[in-house]
């Protein structure tokens, strides 16, 4: 009785991650992504994206998540987490009051992604290989 609760949850489990998987399977952020870029205008207008060498990547998964090796939403509202909520419909990712929007050029394989600061601020990333 016990085995057939247990292979009952293991399949009903993996019904509700297939299915969350599948919806996010065709987005094109979907993969990974390392930081090649940033910009920061400390209050003089200088928005220029510079060249970074930094070793921040962003993964885009299957199951809704924006996962970083460092802070996944920085700026005014930045959080010490590492794991985002994604809004592919929205090109947003989230942790709680931390709203960071993006935009890809698909032909170029770059990722911009504005986050919320009282100047503007952004980080640039290309497809990790």
């Amino acid at each position: 009785m016990q085995t057939s609760k247990l292979i009952f949850i293991l399949l009903l489990c993996s019904a509700i991650f297939t299915s969350c998987k599948n919806e996010f399977e065709s987005e094109p952020e979907l993969g990974a992504w390392k930081q090649v870029a940033s910009m920061n205008d400390i209050g003089n207008g200088d928005t220029t994206y510079r060249k970074t060498e930094s070793d921040k990547t962003l993964l885009f998964t299957a199951y809704g998540t924006v996962i970083s090796n460092q802070k996944v939403c920085i700026g005014n509202n930045y959080k010490e987490d590492t794991v985002a909520t994604w809004n592919p419909g929205e090109h947003t990712f989230t942790v709680d009051d931390c709203v960071a929007s993006y935009s890809l050029d698909e032909e170029k394989q770059l990722l911009t992604v504005s986050y919320q600061c009282a100047d503007a601020c952004g980080e640039q990333f290309e497809r990790a290989e």
